[in-house]
């Protein structure tokens, strides 16, 4: 499942371009995204120049992209697509060093640091087109409007003026100074108005483009796209950082995760970025095919979502029960192989504000069943855990595309079962879990979900606020103290007094768990050895993927 807005910008931007906004994204493919690198002759990881021309076929596991429009969609497949095509933004991240560095443009910062004045590169869109400021002011003013219905509109709010100063000169002011102001500036994503305008802005019917771009900013033009079957993109030759070394790109949806990992070791398939743990040590031994390794520096981790409009789920000692009773230990060995490591307050061990000193309720059936004795429940003689004469029940979902989720939902009932709860798990396909946890009447108690959120903390927000009740907090927590610490850490400078705040706020989720934390999932992927040019960073491997090339 998707983390939020954060995530899709920067999943579009840099599937696109390669620059890293820092959001909070989602789901298996969210992590894999990445920054930019300055051309030059040679490929990173290559033993000499790059060579021009090839093809490559990539994997996409489970359902394919919506459309193409940035502002309508939500979707993991549609973010990347429109990357491919629109992958233009204003900033990027460095690959080493994670700072933020100009990509489409170089800017200077206002002595309140509210104004951030951009100066746009020589950009041209693929008909030859200047991209000037027009474009982004104009698309600025598309997504804020009521009727256009942008799902994240209210990102938006943290900018008080979006300007342009002339062709090439983008002035946004924001209504407070934030230490993450230049990402809240760099929210926009433009599309070319000379085609855009003469277009209903939503209605595929009516606007072409919506599903069949036909002017574009990114690395990749789209050529052909048979929804549910496979998209294909050629180079766009007029890219302004440097035309992709590969000529074409093809991807190739698939329907589970099994069928692409046997196109990866029969040789059809270039790139598999959606391998399942249990086809790790397979994979490492495949003769055509490197697996490569990291963990991102975007947090993504697995966890135990609760409902807490449930009245038994809202008892924190029931809570706290459920998180003792989760071998932790043993669902990364058993789910994830061993790739993982434990988490335990929705922030991983790569965070700069990572909070190791909470407590970690590691896996201890004794304490659980105290918790839930001083919660008022006791055994039968059936052996069934009650209250009231009530056995407690709860009923886990999980989307049936993920098998380490399944995995986990399988041992969790038996965990779970040893104490005398009655646990029914349901899997169910991706996008039906997703409308069954985020819409009325919110019929689960538990849901396993999986968060990609950012490098900077503060995108995490989101999960925790009442305002994004149910889309990202589907389990309805509310704490306004949280609310009020994380605003804290977007306007505190000082990096100490930072670290701080968002330790508290670590402190207070484990105390008050809404959620069971599992564990950081290892991302790794799986490219054909025939695709060079590939240089892994904290950022992934996608980052600088106009600079792969194809060998003999």
């Amino acid at each position: 499942m998707e983390a939020n807005y954060w995530a899709r910008v920067l999943h579009r931007r840099q599937l696109g371009r390669r620059r890293f906004l820092a959001g909070a994204a989602a789901a298996a493919g969210a992590g894999l995204l990445a920054a930019c690198s300055k051309s030059n002759n040679n490929a990173p990881g290559s033993a000499g120049p790059a060579k021009r021309g090839g093809s490559l076929t990539q994997a996409s596991v489970g359902t394919d992209a919506k459309s193409f429009h940035p502002y309508l969609t939500t979707d993991s497949p549609s973010a990347a697509y429109q990357g491919y095509v629109y992958g233009v933004g204003l900033s990027q991240r460095d690959p080493k060093s994670l700072e933020q560095i100009p990509f489409g443009a170089t800017w200077t910062v206002s002595a309140d640091k509210k104004t951030y004045t951009f100066t746009l590169k020589d950009i041209k869109w693929s008909d030859g087109q200047p991209l000037t400021t027009d474009d982004f002011v104009w698309t600025y003013q598309q997504a804020i409007k009521p009727e256009n219905k942008f799902p994240y509109v209210d990102n938006l709010d943290l900018i008080d003026s979006y300007v342009a100063g002339d062709p090439r000169t983008l002035v946004v002011t924001l209504k407070d100074a934030l230490t993450v102001g230049l990402e809240a500036a760099d929210q926009i994503t433009p599309l070319p108005r000379h085609i855009w305008e003469k277009y209903p802005w939503g209605d595929p019917s009516k606007n072409p483009e919506i599903n069949n771009p036909s002017v574009i900013s990114g690395m990749w033009k789209l050529k052909e796209w048979k929804q549910e079957d496979h998209a294909t993109f050629q180079a766009n030759d007029a890219y302004f950082d440097s035309r992709p070394n590969i000529d074409q790109m093809t991807v190739q949806v698939f329907g589970t995760p099994e069928v692409a990992f046997q196109a990866l070791k029969s040789g059809k398939l270039d790139f598999n970025p959606s391998m399942q743990p249990a086809d790790y040590k397979n994979a490492k031994a495949l003769k055509g095919a490197t697996v490569y390794e990291w963990y991102p520096a975007v947090g993504q981790w697995s966890y135990i979502g609760i409902n807490l409009r449930r009245p038994a789920l809202q008892d924190v000692n029931v809570r706290h029960a459920l998180a003792y009773a989760s071998d932790r230990k043993g669902l990364i060995e058993a789910a994830a192989f061993g790739l993982a490591k434990p988490i335990y307050a929705g922030f991983v061990q790569e965070s700069p504000v990572y909070n190791g000193s909470v407590e970690h309720y590691d896996f201890d059936p004794n304490k659980a069943r105290d918790l839930l004795k001083q919660a008022g429940y006791a055994l039968d003689s059936n052996k069934r855990l009650v209250k009231d004469g009530k056995q407690l029940g709860l009923k886990l979902l999980y989307p049936t595309s993920s098998k380490p989720r399944e995995a986990i939902a399988t041992i969790l009932k038996q965990q779970l079962g040893d104490l005398g709860i009655n646990v029914d798990i349901e899997g169910q396909e991706f996008q039906s879990y997703v409308s069954t946890i985020q819409s009325p009447p919110f019929d689960w108690d538990l849901q396993l979900g999986v968060w990609s959120t950012s490098i900077d903390p503060y995108w995490a927000s989101n999960l925790w606020s009442e305002k994004f009740v149910p889309d990202l907090n589907s389990g309805d927590y509310i704490n306004k103290q949280v609310e009020s610490l994380f605003a804290q850490g977007s306007k505190e400078f000082d990096e100490a007094k930072r670290r701080q705040i968002y330790g508290q706020i670590q402190q207070i989720l484990a105390n008050e768990s809404p959620n069971v934390f599992l564990y950081e999932p290892l991302t790794f992927v799986g490219m054909s050895k025939k695709v060079q040019g590939i240089a892994v960073s904290p950022l992934g491997i996608e980052y600088n993927m106009n600079k792969w090339f194809i060998s003999s």
